[in-house]
């Protein structure tokens, strides 16, 4: 009588749990985000915000927790309680905190949901540049090694490490090209129109504006293959010898641990959100673009560019 007394607890409790969930949500959901509101990171989430509301019929707060280069909201998300009802927005800097000695936080620490926008890695040189394909660029950079100068941002930044995973590629020290530090890609491409430096590894939607006034031309993109906005230039692997494919990244992430129900009930609403359209309307616009992936596969994608931003960081500290 005792066992099967404690038997149909342990079913009734199971049973509540599950109950529980099924009903999940049914109080506001609030997102983090690890950046300053106003910048395409907190408009992703905004969008994501409302889509979410529309299709759970609860209310979604975007909470911007700012500081330590990232740091400061990835904790907050990793460490708010595993119900389904905070969730963030991990950004590419996931992958290279820990690696630069900011944190122990990994990929690890979340769970993933789908993967929202991509900003690919590019190479421009000025419209007027010797350099008019990508492989007279990598060809004159293997034969001339330490002669020419790059920039994209600041030094140990994504489109720094760009640089870094390209000479890598090519089979090049991290010094085969010289890289010249600046404020954010906007001032790299004005250095480059100027003639300061060789070429930049910004992306192709923030060189947009300067390809369409003809002062600077796309040379590659670092996409894995030719697709969507840039689909018509060149693709870095496929236009030379070189496999190497290089992209910044945010994804909607919760905390590790969350029910698989919730997490499931999660990429299910998303799949609807992405069909109506609005984050891939802004992404456009602003010269990004949105490539989902979910759960399981977004898991592996994380874990895969962690291990190669460890690799690259560890040739920049060498």
């Amino acid at each position: 009588m005792k066992l099967t007394l404690q038997t149909t607890l342990i079913t009734l409790s199971v049973l509540a749990s599950s109950s529980a969930f099924a009903a999940w949500p049914d109080k506001p959901i609030q997102i983090i985000v690890p950046w300053g509101a106003g910048g395409n990171t907190d408009t992703v989430a905004r969008l994501v915000a409302e889509g979410l509301q529309e299709q759970l019929g609860v209310n979604v707060n975007v909470i911007n927790r700012t500081g330590g280069a990232g740091v400061v909201g990835h904790d907050a998300i990793a460490k708010s309680k595993a119900d389904g009802y905070t969730l963030g927005v991990a950004t590419v800097e996931i992958a290279m905190m820990r690696h630069q000695g900011m944190t122990d936080l990994s990929y690890e620490n979340y769970t993933p949901i789908t993967r929202l926008a991509v900003n690919l890695g590019g190479i421009q040189t000025a419209a007027d540049s010797k350099f008019q394909t990508i492989s007279q660029l990598t060809d004159y950079i293997k034969t001339h090694p330490g002669q020419l100068k790059a920039s994209g941002s600041g030094l140990n930044s994504g489109w720094h490490l760009n640089l870094i995973g390209m000479l890598d590629a090519m089979g090049l020290p991290a010094n085969a090209v010289t890289y010249v530090p600046s404020e954010g890609s906007s001032s790299a491409l004005m250095e480059l129109v100027s003639g300061g430096i060789d070429f930049t590894t910004s992306s192709p939607g923030e060189a947009k504006s300067m390809v369409e006034a003809g002062m600077v031309k796309n040379l590659a993109t670092m996409a894995e293959k030719a697709q969507g906005l840039y689909k018509d230039v060149p693709v870095f692997q496929e236009a030379t010898p070189y496999k190497y494919s290089f992209s910044t990244w945010n994804a909607l992430v919760a905390p590790a641990g969350i029910p698989k129900e919730v997490q499931e009930k999660l990429i299910a609403t998303m799949k609807k959100v992405f069909a109506e359209g609005k984050l891939q309307n802004y992404a456009n616009k602003q010269g990004f673009e949105v490539y989902p992936l979910f759960g399981d596969d977004m898991q592996s994608f994380m874990k895969a560019e962690d291990q190669k931003y460890q690799k690259l960081i560890a040739k920049l500290k060498k």
